[in-house]
């Protein structure tokens, strides 16, 4: 996998040099009207996606016995938030784990939080792109059904196999049981997950229109696309990209996926992954307000 992740971002320079050399007139027009004042705003909104994010962790930690508070959470998540620039796409998962064990979180528990947040989230990602498009675009078919079958899939089997796992693994260790994922518990999670899906497709249409882009050539298409549109297809193809396992954080697989389902030319992918960059700041934004905050606290 090492070997296909290297050859892969080799690609991805090698692309990204070309459309340089031989687009770079075309691809810097559609961002030349782009508004500072509308993107800070949408920065600042794309800090709240840390909320449902470390909710979801909280309500799943509490649901299995951990005494644990948001506030918590959300320090830990974004003190480790640029750990996941790092080749492997566990590192962010592990960093946060790493932080709440230190305030006496059990790793079994971390462990089945991370898995969570794993098998539930791309899945959702998929089912509710698909959902916002409705077939308004010419998306396969089979990416959100494949999306709804996982979902069904971990809600079905994986609820009362993690609960087995877990109770096996406090025994062996001599600890009391957690508590077990209720039926409950778990929509209450995927009501968390929906919420992030939502307001992060909503983020990626704000930065759409912040950047103002101008009409797109040879699509016949425009950036400022309806929000169920932008929304629907950013989720699709940001959900379809934590499937492809040689592409850190789908870099790449999603962009060429969203401009796909849209039906833009290849002109708008300094457009698309211009979100990137936007995440990225935002970021070192949070990993810095989180460290200030937590040498606060230890004073």
């Amino acid at each position: 996998m090492r070997t296909a992740r290297l050859a892969w971002m080799a690609l991805l320079v090698a692309l990204a040099v070309w459309l340089v050399a031989t687009r770079w007139s075309a691809m810097a027009d559609l961002v030349a009207d782009a508004r500072p004042g509308p993107l800070l705003v949408v920065l600042a909104g794309s800090c709240l996606l840390l909320v449902p994010n470390s909710l979801f962790w909280s309500l799943t930690l509490r649901s299995l016995g951990e005494d644990v508070a948001t506030g918590t959470v959300l320090n830990a998540s974004a003190r480790t938030l640029l750990a996941r620039y790092l080749p492997g796409g566990v590192w962010y998962a592990a960093g946060r784990s790493v932080l709440l064990a230190g305030r006496g979180v059990r790793p079994s528990a971390l462990v089945a939080v991370s898995g969570m947040e794993l098998g539930l989230g791309p899945p959702a990602g998929l089912v509710i792109g698909g959902a916002l498009l409705a077939g308004s675009t010419d998306m396969p078919a089979w990416l959100p059904w494949s999306g709804a079958a996982l979902l069904l899939a971990a809600v079905l089997l994986g609820r009362p196999i993690l609960n087995r796992v877990l109770a096996w693994w406090a025994r062996r260790r001599g600890q009391a049981p957690p508590g077990p994922l209720t039926t409950r518990t778990l929509a209450g999670l995927l009501g968390v997950m929906t919420t992030y899906w939502l307001l992060m497709g909503t983020v990626f249409w704000a930065y759409l229109r912040a950047m103002r882009a101008s009409p797109l050539p040879g699509s016949g298409g425009h950036a400022d696309l309806a929000w169920a549109e932008a929304s629907g297809a950013f989720l699709v193809s940001w959900g379809a990209g934590f499937y492809a396992l040689f592409a850190p954080q789908g870099v790449g697989v999603s962009e060429v996926g969203f401009l796909a389902i849209v039906g833009w030319g290849t002109d708008a992918v300094l457009l698309v992954a211009g979100f990137r960059l936007l995440l990225l700041a935002r970021d070192l934004v949070l990993t810095g307000v989180g460290e200030a905050l937590a040498r606060r606290s230890a004073r």
